[in-house]
């Protein structure tokens, strides 16, 4: 039988639970425990396919699958919960299957930092994945290029120094350190590029006749609430909310670019929905699109990024 409560013991009760909530929010989140088991078998067949671009000869879907949101890197703006809620959502059997279903709907790259390793993707391997993987890879403090080797050893088919890294040895006027950073990546046999958050590092790569085979640069339109009001100029945005500071500048000058173009971060981490900023970045130029996409997405991104690529009213000519 149910004992009613009076007001004052109700108001003691919500008093006790309001301040077991505080607490909660305010704990670091806890293990996500032992790790699920890799799911076995092999992949399923595929149950469709996307149009590709080539990069040196190597083949990439125009649609690829970025890292962030497998490693937690959310870019919430001012919600300090949602990179917790993405690595507990993205448990070990849950990233098998996010791989298993991008490249059963055709995307067959993965683009992630090497530090974060590919323990996911080795597996995914050995179950006869034919996934390919783009390595990112920073500068270390004293110049030294040593996650280049990692990423060779790790696999990777292709190799690009992040965007923030690049900013920096930009802003420090060391352009010879990505030069070296490119000739060691191509010893190894891969595809070495360039990843830019600002203009920069294109325009001094260009400027020095460096080609990489490819870029990475950031991509969105700033339609979207959250984006930079005037004044705010920092390329991150101040509060963590753009990632493109002049779209309409980078669209003018990668025109002149002859490289492939891997447009990222062109939903603004989820302010944009697909449909627009799919549009966006390859009817502006760009030759393939970096998402970072959750299981539940996949199949929805995919049928986005064929229908926007029947539909173009893109000017520079594909690159890749």
């Amino acid at each position: 039988m149910r004992v009613p409560l009076n007001r004052r013991d109700f108001v003691k009760a919500t008093l006790l639970a309001s301040a077991a909530g505080s607490l909660g929010a305010s704990a670091e989140p806890a293990a996500n425990g032992p790790p699920s088991p890799p799911v076995s078998g092999p992949l399923p067949p595929a149950v469709e396919s996307l149009p590709q671009g080539r990069i040196k000869g190597v083949e990439f879907s125009r649609l690829m699958l970025g890292g962030n949101l497998i490693s937690g890197y959310a870019h919430s703006r001012d919600l300090p919960y949602v990179a917790y809620l993405m690595k507990r959502y993205n448990s070990d059997a849950k990233i098998y299957e996010t791989l298993e279903l991008a490249e059963t709907h055709g995307i067959n790259v993965l683009n992630s930092w090497v530090m974060d390793g590919n323990d996911h993707l080795q597996r995914h391997w050995k179950r006869g994945g034919k996934m390919k993987w783009i390595a990112q890879v920073r500068v270390g403090p004293n110049g030294e290029l040593s996650q280049v080797q990692k990423a060779v050893d790790l696999g990777a088919v292709a190799i690009h120094i992040t965007g923030d890294s690049a900013d920096a040895v930009i802003r420090q006027g060391k352009l010879e350190t990505i030069a070296r950073m490119l000739d060691l990546i191509r010893a190894q046999k891969c595809l070495a590029g360039v990843g830019a958050h600002g203009l920069g590092p294109v325009e001094e790569c260009e400027k020095a006749r460096i080609s990489p085979d490819f870029y990475v640069k950031t991509l969105h339109a700033h339609d979207y609430p959250t984006a930079p009001k005037a004044g705010e100029t920092d390329e991150l945005g101040r509060y963590d909310n753009s990632w493109c500071k002049d779209p309409e500048e980078v669209v003018e000058f990668l025109f002149t670019v002859k490289q492939p173009w891997i447009a990222f971060k062109v939903l603004a981490a989820g302010a944009i929905p697909p449909q627009r900023g799919f549009q966006y970045a390859f009817d502006s130029g760009a030759d393939f699109v970096l998402a970072g996409m959750f299981d539940w997405q996949i199949a929805e991104d995919v049928r986005i990024a064929k229908q926007v690529l029947g539909d173009l009213k893109r000017h520079r000519p594909w690159c890749g």
